[in-house]
């Protein structure tokens, strides 16, 4: 087993943080005991647009900006996050070239060993831009198992429920290419795969990834790749596969599981072979874990049956041990199985259900090649309370696009309709069909605030018809048509 032990109170290298932080794909700063920005990642210069970082860095100070401790009423949280406090803050709306953005702030502080403030760092998730990004990471899903297929944007489109028009242009915004660029790079990455098999000709190799080698795919292999697949084939027999080596993060994995340590979300790392070396304290505190000797050393990702049991996850998780940063959207954590296994659970630790994001992350080590394989856990949904409800809650919020039918929802709770429309308005105050039109209602409020999309495409964005009866039921519920809310939200 290895593992390490680590105190809650640190010294930490500065570039071994940052290089750390850098690997996240979603935007973060890290900030000075006295206010001043000492470093951007990569995310956060790309999404807010940042031309000349030194104009920041070393700079800016939060203490002095009045738009951020006045405008934006932040002055207490500023203060208490500076005092060493872990603190989250909702729905900040924070004016962003010309337009409005909200986000959720999460800030926590780095403590050296004498527990004095060594860096504050501060986690920016803007929420629509978060839904667009796992809009977007939809798509990508679906290219990705059915990339066997020839390309279709209207099949495309109508799994994922988006517009073809707003789909490309959503995509193009976050992946830098349209989908159809990305099918055919995905497409060329599985060819190129195929033609490692040397007991496969190169039509057979084709062939075996749903290509012609008389047709189009061959040209656009050679545009990507500079050569023919005759040629490939013949750089694969001079020049056998190496293993391209990555910059260095951490000086030692001592120092990794340090700064894991302190972060107030769950973290787990694993070993490249799949085994698990290290959890932080918020992973035992989340999922009520009370002994880690049942899990370091004994618990192996790569071999799950969970993890396997699901595609996306699985897939997720290889692409992640091969060296890519990835992103795995609303899991469902298995918490009957956890439960069961670790023997911890008690009768007032109510939750139902759990959901997160996975951001699995390859951390290299001082050979630049990669030592452990991160999982950072961002939690987006729990339901907690009365079994029946929290179920019913989850099933309505897993299932918002479909026409709502009390007896299909009362099948997979296993209640009557009759008993569950009492019991969900007894714990919640509204039916199932009222709550479920809530839904339908708040994700179009999103929706509208989305200036890049018609209202016909904001509708069509929610599996909705413009006009239509929802445009009806909007106008009721909201007091203004969907039009007059877009204006008023201007």
């Amino acid at each position: 087993m290895e593992s390490v032990k680590v105190d809650q109170k640190l010294d930490i290298s500065q570039d071994a943080l940052f290089s750390l932080l850098n690997l996240f794909p979603i935007p973060m700063e890290a900030f000075s005991p006295d206010g001043v920005c000492l470093f951007m990642n990569k995310e956060f210069i790309v999404f807010f647009r940042i031309s000349n970082p030194s104009d920041i860095i070393g700079e800016f100070n939060v203490f002095h900006d009045s738009s951020i401790m006045q405008n934006l009423g932040l002055t207490d949280y500023i203060k208490r996050v500076f005092s060493g406090e872990i603190l989250s803050v909702c729905d900040v709306k924070v004016p962003f070239e010309e337009q409005e953005i909200y986000q959720d702030i999460t800030s926590f502080p780095l403590l050296h060993i004498d527990g004095t403030v060594a860096y504050v760092i501060t986690v920016f998730i803007t929420k629509r831009t978060y839904q667009w990004r796992m809009d977007t990471i939809r798509v990508k899903e679906y290219i990705d198992t059915h990339w066997m297929d020839d390309f279709d944007l209207a099949r495309v489109s109508g799994h994922t429920g988006l517009s073809r028009h707003h789909l490309t242009r959503l995509f193009k915004s976050f992946m830098g290419i349209t989908p159809y660029r990305y099918y055919q790079d995905l497409k060329v990455g599985k060819i190129k795969e195929a033609l490692g098999d040397f007991d496969l000709n190169i039509s057979e190799a084709f062939a075996l990834c749903g290509a012609d080698y008389n047709g189009g795919l061959a040209k656009a292999f050679k545009r990507k790749t500079g050569m023919t697949p005759s040629e490939y084939r013949k750089h694969l027999q001079a020049e056998p596969f190496r293993t391209i080596p990555v910059s260095p993060v951490c000086e030692s994995r001592e120092q990794l599981f340090q700064i894991s340590e302190l972060f107030p979300i769950p973290v787990q790392i694993f070993k490249s072979d799949g085994d698990i070396v290290f959890i932080n304290d918020a992973v035992l505190r989340m999922w009520n874990v009370r002994d880690t000797s049942l899990i370091l050393g004994k618990y192996n990702l790569i071999r799950d049956p969970f993890a396997n049991g699901q595609p996306e996850l699985k897939d997720g998780i290889r692409k992640a041990f091969e060296g890519e940063a990835v992103l795995i959207p609303d899991v469902r954590i298995p918490l009957e199985t956890f439960w069961e296994w670790y023997k911890t659970r008690s009768p007032v630790y109510d939750i139902e259900a759990i959901y997160t994001d996975i951001l699995n992350l390859p951390v290299p080590g001082a050979d630049g090649q990669m030592m452990y394989m991160m999982s950072v856990f961002f939690t987006s949904r729990i339901y907690q309370g009365k079994p029946e409800v929290a179920k019913t809650r989850e099933y309505l919020e897993n299932n918002w696009r479909e026409e709502f039918d009390i007896d299909k929802v009362a099948e997979a709770i296993h209640v009557s309709p009759s008993h569950l429309i009492r019991l969900f308005r007894k714990h919640t105050g509204m039916t199932p069909f009222r709550y479920h039109q809530q839904l339908k209602a708040n994700r179009l409020k999103e929706a509208l605030q989305n200036r890049s999309l018609s209202v016909a495409e904001a509708f069509a964005s929610c599996g909705f018809a413009y006009p239509g009866n929802f445009a009806r039921y909007f106008k009721e519920q909201v007091g203004m048509t969907p039009s007059q809310y877009r204006k008023r939200m201007d």
